[in-house]
């Protein structure tokens, strides 16, 4: 900065010492060779122009003086006196001042504008060379130290450094000598521009939508006009970018991790069928040859018994994981939705020893357009998840309604609550609770599943809000076809057997 001074200075001094130059050979050509005062005063004007042009303005209003002077003392009577006797003599060295002053204002104006517009024009250019080249970088790539070093290149600063708010992150490219990182976070923490001009140091906030997403600094450059306004939203858009990439890779990796995950419980479900259907195979030759003594007769109804129920967890499970992966197709017939909820608790609940469902049925019908297999997989799913998450001691109970041209069938328990924040989550692929993740194994399926059931049928899965009481209501709505039904429940009572 010293050696531009110095440099700025001599120029000064030599168009200064130009002009003086000039207007002491004009004066004296002028005075020997006679020029009329009207010649004198354009031949200063010229100087005071070429002055104006080359020189500060300063620096022209004190050659505009001194022309104006040499003017009176060489050229206005009296002659070699610095006074004006004839009126008009000093209306004329008047406006040759004004005209002087004004020629100098001009000039300077214009110099300043064309100063400003090739400013402009090189911060566009720097802004046109920057967006390509941070276009033509990877996506993770834009907010890490490749995209600083397209800043730090095009503007020419000693080090630039980035803050991510996002991640918490600081980036840096260049050497700094003032700890431009910690400058760079401050700044972000402060929410404000903040320039040091005595280092070389100017800090911009990053904003998108008003909202400020990080900071950028740069070291070692001589002003802040140095930097344009567009280049922090560059930056800012180059953050973005790096974070639209980051959620699209996490979104594509977590999808084909589901799709895996699927794959994985198909194929496992699958695998069990056959081992299965040969122990039920054997087990049932054994019992009809008829070479078992009672007790033995017993413990092999026992495993005929869970292997068949093993072998219809598997395939609950099978479907499950082909309905997560396809899309639900449903059949559809007439139900009467009351008998056939019935049945549906029945045979649930025969596979559960310890709690015996009693149901109670009307005699009024209430017909649905539904799918039988498919409706059935959706209400063992709830049913499945209200005996899971229940304590044995609490009653489980199941109700048919009749509600605004549509048949509301609700299951409700008395277990551990859902908090607002999971209310929707659990309907997700394999999401299970944070409380009870740790304390019931399970898939995070069926919830899933039996949405999804519940939506190809026209209808919907929602968890409600309870009685005040704490109690998990699941009510699944499908669409009721004439004539209108009453309302049926059936209670699940968790009893001793």
């Amino acid at each position: 900065m010293f050696v531009t001074t110095i440099r700025r200075l001599a120029r000064h001094w030599r168009s200064l010492t130009f002009s003086a130059v000039a207007i002491a050979s004009l004066t004296l050509t002028g005075y020997q060779l006679h020029f009329n005062n009207a010649t004198v005063v354009l031949l200063l004007l010229l100087v005071v122009l070429l002055q104006s042009l080359a020189g500060e303005p300063i620096l022209s209003l004190i050659v505009a003086a001194a022309a104006a002077l040499c003017l009176d003392y060489f050229f206005l009577p009296p002659i070699f006196f610095f006074r004006v006797d004839d009126p008009l003599d000093g209306i004329a060295l008047s406006v040759f001042l004004i005209v002087a002053a004004v020629v100098t204002w001009q000039v300077t104006r214009i110099r300043a504008e064309a100063l400003r517009a090739r400013q402009h024009g090189r911060q566009v250019e720097q802004v046109y060379e920057i967006a390509i080249r941070l276009l033509l970088l990877p996506p993770d790539q834009a907010a890490g130290a490749p995209g600083l070093a397209v800043f730090r290149d095009v503007l020419g600063s000693a080090a630039v450094c980035l803050f991510d708010a996002a991640t918490v992150e600081l980036v840096r490219d260049g050497t700094s000598k003032h700890d431009l990182p910690e400058l760079t976070r401050q700044a972000y923490i402060s929410g404000k521009d903040i320039d040091y001009p005595e280092r070389g140091i100017f800090l911009r906030c990053l904003k998108i939508g008003g909202t400020i997403i990080g900071a950028i600094g740069f070291e070692g450059l001589r002003h802040s006009a140095a930097i344009s306004p567009a280049v922090p939203v560059l930056a800012a858009a180059a953050v973005e970018r790096a974070r639209s990439f980051r959620r699209a890779s996490h979104e594509i990796a977590a999808a084909q991790a589901d799709t895996f995950r699927t794959a994985i419980v198909d194929a496992v479900a699958h695998e069990f069928k056959t081992p299965l259907a040969t122990i039920l195979a054997v087990i049932g030759g054994i019992r009809v040859s008829g070479k078992l003594d009672p007790e033995q007769e017993e413990m092999a109804g026992m495993i005929e018994s869970e292997v068949s129920r093993l072998e219809q967890l598997s395939m609950r499970l099978l479907r499950t994981a082909r309905l997560d992966r396809e899309q639900v197709k449903p059949r559809l017939e007439t139900l009467d939705i009351v008998p056939f909820v019935a049945r549906v608790v029945h045979r649930f609940t025969a596979h559960n020893p310890d709690r015996r469902v009693p149901t109670a049925a009307g005699s009024e019908w209430t017909e649905v357009l539904a799918d039988r297999q498919l409706l059935e997989l959706a209400l063992t799913q709830l049913l499945d998840n209200a005996f899971k998450y229940s304590p044995a001691s609490s009653p489980v109970a199941v109700s048919v309604r009749e509600e605004e041209r549509s048949v509301a069938i609700r299951v409700r328990n008395e277990g551990t609550s859902i908090g607002p924040g999971e209310r929707e989550r659990i309907f997700d692929r394999f999401y299970r609770g944070l409380r009870v993740r740790n304390l019931v194994s399970g898939t995070g399926l069926g919830l899933h599943i039996a949405r999804r059931i519940a939506e190809a049928h026209g209808g919907s899965l929602k968890l409600e809000d309870s009685d005040g009481s704490g109690a998990v209501i699941f009510c699944l709505r499908l669409p009721l076809s004439p004539p209108p039904g009453g309302t049926h429940e059936f209670t699940a009572l968790h009893t001793t057997v």
